[in-house]
């Protein structure tokens, strides 16, 4: 049985789109199960056009609890997550269900996907040949390929979109059973499936990923210049992100996952008090401190070379302000 955990808020504008677009794929889902977050326009009035399960909560839970809420109402042996404004292409469900269905020790499954605009027009993206995924995966993964992500990959941050995920009832109720809410469910469901060596990406574009300023989550549509870009980059909220996250990974992953926890426990301690020397350095701004630690390798598995550098300046210039 496939199900498809969708959440809407106020997504009038591209929701029929979507829906049809898992209505008409070469391979049938069995249940589509929608949890509205408390939409004040027409997505309610809309879906009732269509066979899906509508659900409307009370409150607002915003969108990690949504998505928990939504997982736990599918009945199904296998789960895509959907969000509102995407279009799924003809085979979607057909493709990642044949590699799921090959592949005994996969959990997760990504697909990559094509960017789209409002109006449906694709937005073209400069390839970086260090990357995959339309640049969001920081390794190079063959044109069509599939590829086992290795769970260290994902310390400092989430490659890919919970849209772009399909897993089955196995991961889903480990996740439930650890859920939290201190990293995005995607980051969570990735991170926990990559532990058990079951998290894959398959990259071949199986999906439209609609861009536009309402997203709420998963990739933004950049208005913003350089300048701003590196004003933004410049705090100590970003410059810290990665090894909160990092963190955050490493203790959901010692309740989620206690035996691959325990197998690299000293090496898991060694990464921990790293991370958290680091957040104290930057806030304190020691520089010479922050020189030092690029010689650990736990530094290369959060950041680029770049974004060592840009540690750096962070600290000189705020020394400098003060």
């Amino acid at each position: 049985m496939i199900s498809v955990a969708m959440t809407t808020y106020n997504g009038e504008k591209y929701i029929c789109e979507q829906i049809e677009s898992i209505l008409n794929q070469s391979m049938k889902v069995d249940e589509i199960i929608v949890c509205d977050d408390g939409s004040s326009d027409s997505t309610i009035e809309l879906l009732k056009k269509y066979p899906v399960k509508v659900v409307q909560n009370d409150v607002n839970l915003g969108y990690r609890l949504n998505f928990k809420k939504a997982m736990e109402l599918c009945s199904g042996d296998y789960i895509f997550l959907c969000d509102q404004d995407d279009i799924w292409l003809p085979n979607k469900v057909e493709e990642m269900m044949r590699m799921m269905k090959t592949h005994s020790n996969m959990h997760v499954l990504s697909s990559s996907f094509i960017y789209i605009d409002d109006k449906n027009q694709q937005i073209q993206m400069k390839v970086d040949k260090s990357r995959s995924n339309n640049n969001l995966y920081c390794r190079p993964v063959e044109k069509d390929s599939l590829y086992r992500v290795n769970f260290l990959d994902y310390l400092a941050m989430n490659y890919f979109q919970g849209c772009s995920l399909l897993l089955d009832k196995w991961i889903k109720n480990l996740v439930l059973e650890h859920y939290s809410t201190d990293i995005e469910h995607d980051y969570l469901i990735n991170s926990i499936a990559a532990s058990y060596n079951s998290m894959y990406f398959y990259n071949k574009p199986l999906f439209q990923y609609r861009l536009h300023e309402k997203n709420s989550i998963g990739a933004q549509y950049d208005t913003q210049t350089k300048e701003e870009h590196l004003q933004r980059a410049n705090t100590l909220k970003i410059r810290t992100q990665n090894a909160h996250n990092a963190l955050d990974v490493l203790n959901i992953i010692r309740l989620a996952n206690s035996d691959y926890y325990q197998e690299n426990q000293e090496e898991f301690s060694h990464m921990s008090a790293f991370f958290n020397q680091h957040i104290q350095a930057l806030e304190n701004k020691k520089f010479f401190k922050l020189l030092c630690q690029n010689i650990s390798p736990y530094y290369s598995l959060i950041k680029t070379k770049k974004a060592r550098v840009m540690d750096l300046l962070y600290v000189l210039k705020e020394k400098v302000i003060r």
